[in-house]
């Protein structure tokens, strides 16, 4: 990963220190040594399918050590979605924990282990490729993508990051963010770099035990993703409880209801709030500054330094103040494209035709986001360019109701979408996660969307959606599964 600081440690989450740095080298050299001895090379992917824990994090550092990929694979997924990525990566080692390979069949696979025989190695040679990491995508539809990123792009976030983070060796980060993602990654590199301590993670990250985590491990930093947030603050709320421990928090992957952004301040009462913008393909892009949060509360932010948006018509001319437009990224916070798949990554990555004079010849990576610019020059989410349901003769944003029904009082979640209908073209249809788990908000929900948008815009179906929604392996919500069970069940 980054050049260690002497400072650096790693924390159990009960608190108690299970690395300094001279053991975490050693233990890094050590698995280093047993790559080389099967024959991993630089360029070599090396895929790995672990349980949360330190062991994926050494792992990877010496993956890279080595000159070598990373491909992580989430925990939660399905023995065969982890055989297609295995077969979309196509690596030279696969490791998975222990007892997994009775379940994932024949391939390259050795168990964890299997890793631990080897005696420290020599130090490393940095001299390698640059590619550092395929992270997949959640392949709710179609081929998983596996995006390929830098490690310039991973060095430049950092930079990014810590222009306002500006973690100290007195920082302690919770290892929240799982490791098949940029933004795991990055909490690793960032805690190296500035020798800070990072806590691993309970082994079930629900609210209660998260929270214990936070005190034992006396956390200063909290990176989630909108579920962990709701689940959070609620929890805290519920029990009229505070986390006065935590220097700042960070919040990225989505819109959160305005109850939650609301009571950040009285749950996390010291903390400085970031929120931030980026994508798999272009991540850490945006951010919201802590001293703005309370006057602009949902706002992307501004683009950080050195990273350049535009916000674009399809002719690709660039749209006026407040017009909805797509977020185009340029520069070097754009990752590589996808493996394997160059037909993707030209729809993606490549200049459209009519824009090249606007946009030049640099990297580009169209968001698929529809953004809007404020007369202060912040930016404000308006929808997908793929989320847009035609009904009736009307286009409206699956996003714009998901935010109403987000403001309804009890509603924790909400995923809308549309069906094919022979009448209309396609049918709204929305499901929403409440705080009872019964239809009793049904009614309220309905009377306020009628108050707050258009008739064309009103869900022809709205359901309840039983206990809590699935997330995907990414840790969102599974929008897929959830838009399926609305359209069939």
């Amino acid at each position: 990963m980054a050049a260690m600081n002497a400072t650096f440690h790693v924390i159990d989450p009960t608190g108690t220190r299970r690395f300094d740095a001279a053991e975490w080298a050693a233990q890094v050299s050590s698995l280093r040594a047993t790559l080389l001895e099967k024959g991993v090379a630089p360029g070599d992917r090396v895929l790995a399918w672990l349980p949360r824990g330190w062991e994926e994090a050494a792992l990877c550092q010496a993956i890279w050590d080595l000159g070598a990929v990373w491909v992580s694979v989430p925990r939660r997924l399905a023995a065969p979605q982890v055989r297609e990525m295995l077969a979309d990566a196509s690596p030279t080692l696969s490791i998975c924990g222990p007892r997994d390979r009775s379940r994932l069949g024949d391939g390259p696979w050795i168990e964890w282990p299997e890793l631990l025989s080897s005696p420290p190695a020599g130090e490393p040679d940095h001299s390698h490729p640059d590619l550092a990491a395929l992270c997949y995508t959640s392949g709710s539809t179609g081929r998983p993508k596996g995006v390929m990123v830098s490690h310039a792009n991973l060095d430049g976030a950092v930079q990014r990051i810590e222009a306002y983070l500006r973690h100290t060796p007195y920082d302690r980060l919770l290892s929240l963010m799982p490791l098949s993602s940029p933004w795991g990654l990055l909490q690793w590199r960032m805690a190296l770099q500035a020798g800070a301590g990072i806590v691993l993670p309970p082994v079930v990250a629900m609210a209660s035990e998260l929270v214990k985590t936070l005190r034992a491990a006396e956390v200063t930093g909290l990176a989630a993703l909108p579920p962990t947030w709701v689940a959070l603050v609620d929890y805290l709320d519920s029990r009229q409880e505070t986390l006065p421990g935590l220097r700042y928090i960070t919040t990225s992957g989505g819109a959160l209801p305005r109850r939650v952004l609301d009571r950040f301040h009285a749950v996390f009462p010291h903390a400085e709030v970031w929120m931030t913008y980026g994508l798999t393909e272009a991540f850490r892009t945006t951010v919201l500054p802590a001293s703005d949060f309370d006057r602009l509360k949902g706002s992307l932010g501004k683009p950080c330094p050195g990273v350049r948006i535009e916000i674009l018509q399809p002719d690709g001319t660039s749209a006026e103040t407040d017009e909805p437009g797509e977020l185009v990224h340029l520069g070097d916070c754009v990752t590589h494209g996808y493996w394997q798949q160059p037909e993707l990554t030209r729809e993606v990555f490549a200049i459209r035709p009519g824009h090249e004079a606007f946009l030049g010849n640099g990297p580009v990576h169209y968001s698929g986001d529809l953004v809007r610019r404020d007369a202060e020059g912040y930016l404000w989410f308006e929808g997908r360019t793929d989320d847009l349901i035609k009904t009736g003769g009307y286009r409206t944003s699956a996003s714009v109701i998901e935010e109403a029904l987000l403001a309804v009082p009890g509603v924790v979640h909400a995923v809308v979408g549309g069906v094919p209908d022979e009448g209309l073209g396609q049918q709204i249809v929305a499901a929403i996660e409440t705080e009872s788990g019964d239809d009793g908000l049904l009614d309220a929900a309905r009377s306020s969307l009628r108050r707050a948008l258009a008739s064309h815009q009103q869900p022809h179906v709205l359901r309840v959606w039983p206990e809590k929604m699935p997330l995907n392996p990414n840790g969102k919500l599974d929008r897929a599964r959830i838009l399926d069970w609305l359209a069939h069940g």
